[in-house]
């Protein structure tokens, strides 16, 4: 299996409701200082109405509570939903009891309605989000209208409902469109973040292919001279690769391409580079090893290659050639001298090991 490597992405789309903790408690302190600041408005002003001189503290303390919960192992999503049934609760029961008779004074509840249909796709998946707007429409149509009939006819009650009724399917088909649209981007730049990794990685052995290997080591920014980094690179050949081909054909040379590759993907370790330079040939990158341990590795890649057993096929044997950046100024430069040591090892017989002093 092809190990992760850096900025090759493999992230999934994203859904419309994906907050993180540290998120969710922002959202949380927003809440609470905006509840703050209308409850001490309202009440320095002297015309705060008797539903909210309860109702703040009793949503601002819940706030906190959900704020305290959040730290803890309680599933997130479950504090999504109590955080946005506080909201939608005081929403609706608030905006209902200023409609009702003798309760509408100075009243500007309704103007705030529309955000239960923007926070329950904030803090919910598409799936939750959807019943759950419709049942918040439900209950602030419905409850509206028997508000109303307390004090108004049924023509006059009906006529402000659907009113009312219009404007929320209009806000909730804008933001459906805003959340499907952005739904879309999401599967689009996952499609094309699957399209680019394909372009960087070996479909038959699964690391890295050239143009991948280029790409993280232009990354990694091996020549600055700021940061002096200290790596090897270790060219590696399959000996006699053409022999097992022309007599086992080219699916078994496949299957011995993709097993060694997994043997050295395994023997590495996880910050290692890894990738087929072409043909029977791999790369490995390592950083901040010494000769010793680099010369330490490379033996243990090839003896683990030599154990190696393929479709009765036995002997499998590797060249390795290695460059160190104490020796050069340059990747390219690095590059060169291990391959120029892998020459050597492979006029040496095969199955062996060149570098420096070695």
């Amino acid at each position: 299996m092809m190990k992760p490597q850096p900025n090759i992405s493999t992230e999934k789309p994203l859904s419309a409701a994906q907050i993180s903790p540290a998120l969710f408690r922002q959202l949380l302190i927003v809440a609470i200082l905006g509840f703050s600041s209308i409850w001490g408005i309202d009440a320095y002003s002297g015309i705060i109405a008797v539903f909210d001189a309860f109702s703040y503290p009793l949503c601002i303390g819940a706030f906190i509570l959900i704020y305290i919960l959040s730290f803890s192992r309680l599933n997130q999503q479950s504090l999504h939903y109590l955080a946005y049934l506080v909201v939608a609760g005081y929403l609706i029961s608030c905006s209902i009891w200023h409609h009702l008779p003798d309760n509408g004074l100075f009243s500007n509840s309704a103007q705030w309605l529309g955000l239960n249909y923007v926070i329950v796709y904030l803090f919910l998946d598409v799936k939750k989000a959807a019943p759950a707007t419709a049942i918040v429409f439900v209950a602030t149509i419905v409850g509206h209208y028997i508000a109303l009939i307390q004090n108004h006819t049924v023509n006059a009650a009906l006529v402000v409902t659907l009113n009312m009724a219009i404007a929320h399917v209009i806000y909730i088909f804008l933001l459906w469109t805003v959340i499907k649209l952005k739904v879309t981007s999401d599967k689009i730049a996952a499609r094309a973040n699957t399209l680019e990794n394909y372009a960087y990685v070996d479909l038959l052995t699964r690391v890295l292919n050239r143009r991948g290997i280029e790409k993280v080591f232009n990354e990694l920014n091996l020549d600055s001279t700021e940061q002096q980094k200290n790596y090897a690179i270790l060219i590696i050949d399959i000996d006699h690769f053409k022999q097992v081909n022309d007599l086992n054909g080219h699916l078994v040379g496949d299957k011995v391409l993709n097993r060694i590759a997994g043997k050295l993907s395994r023997s590495i370790h996880p910050n290692d580079i890894l990738g087929r330079w072409g043909g029977e040939e791999f790369i490995i990158l390592t950083l901040n090893r010494t000769p010793q341990q680099v010369m330490a590795l490379a033996e243990k890649l090839r003896t683990a290659v030599s154990n190696l057993v393929v479709d009765d096929i036995s002997n499998i044997t590797i060249s390795i050639g290695i460059g160190y950046s104490y020796e050069a100024t340059s990747k390219e430069a690095v590059f060169k001298i291990a391959d120029d040591h892998l020459y050597t090892a492979k006029n040496s017989g095969r199955n062996t090991i060149r570098a420096d002093h070695f």
